[in-house]
């Protein structure tokens, strides 16, 4: 005997219906997947800056907003001063979602290419110095230009050392017009209100000046500005990078001693490295000779050597 209609027909109902909703939670899913996945699918955006606010999920990374996971930046990785580098999603409404933050290469690590532009102050055969910096030069530099002392150069080039000894890849050389504009980094050596003083070049500070991060002796500031006729610098923006190796000092004497690891010019002990850069095109390495000497004053107070300039006595 087949069973009643009614009750055959609120079976089928009910079975629709459960179907129904099976495929409505599929759909609900299914949508609210792709539109997570479509977040990570959109154009990246890549922006670096100084870390000022980590107090919640949106951290402030130079003039933006972005939204940090403990995944993306454990805690205590990142501190509020420091630089970061950041890769970031962007959903429609703009927000920022960080995928990684880096911290940038620093200065002076092995290998990195930048670029510095500023007056030349010496020239030899083999290295020019710019910016109290050592400048290799080999014959696969190319150089645009008449290079001459007081003529400003625009350096590409590759770090060799941490210390700042770099081998140029070019050099465009301008002859200086008024109030030329120049880049350069190196340690902070002192900084006061109205001038500080950056690899022995003074920089002025002006109530326009941009000052990003807070100055210390010994960390490194990459300088923006105006050359001044007294060759110091008026800055128009600053920005403290991190920690240095310490400040340049310039000595000379005569060599009292040479020994592999360190030598005696004038009295004082210089420590000689592998970055260390002998200059004998005018007079040998030995006692009695000349030694003009531009080294680094470490933190612990010795000298390390980087390059060294030999001539006769006269």
């Amino acid at each position: 005997m087949s069973e009643p209609f009614s009750r055959r027909t609120t079976r089928r109902v009910a079975a629709l219906l459960l179907a129904a909703v099976f495929c409505l939670c599929c759909l609900a899913i299914a949508w609210h997947g792709v539109r997570a996945d479509t977040l990570w699918r959109r154009p990246l955006v890549k922006f670096a800056g100084l870390v000022t606010d980590t107090s919640s999920e949106q951290w402030r990374i130079g003039d933006q907003s972005v939204l940090v996971n403990p995944s993306t930046a454990p805690l205590g990785s990142f501190q509020e001063g420091r630089s970061a580098v950041v890769v970031a999603a962007k959903d429609e409404e703009g927000r920022l979602y960080a995928r990684t933050l880096t911290s940038p290469p620093g200065a002076g690590v092995y290998g990195t290419t930048f670029e510095f532009r500023c007056l030349i102050q010496e020239l030899e055969l083999r290295y020019w110095i710019v910016c109290n910096r050592v400048v290799l030069v080999t014959e696969s530099t190319v150089i645009q230009g008449r290079p001459e002392v007081g003529y400003l150069a625009t350096v590409k080039a590759i770090r060799l050392t941490a210390e700042g000894t770099v081998l140029a890849r070019s050099i465009k050389v301008d002859f200086p017009g008024a109030y030329a504009e120049v880049e350069f980094e190196g340690p902070i050596e002192t900084s006061g209100p109205s001038v500080w003083v950056v690899n022995g070049i003074t920089v002025l500070i002006s109530p326009v000046t941009v000052v990003r991060g807070i100055p210390q002796p010994g960390l490194v500031a990459e300088v923006q500005g105006v050359l001044q006729p007294d060759d110091s610098v008026l800055a128009q923006s600053i920005t403290v990078k991190g920690a240095g190796l310490g400040s340049q000092v310039d000595i000379e004497g005569l060599v009292d001693k040479i020994e592999p690891s360190a030598w005696v010019v004038g009295g004082q002990t210089v420590v000689i490295g592998g970055q260390t850069f002998i200059d004998e095109s005018q007079a040998p390495a030995e006692v009695g000779m000349w030694a003009q000497v531009r080294a680094l004053r470490r933190l612990d107070g010795t000298l390390l050597a980087l390059r060294i300039r030999l001539s006769r006595p006269n």
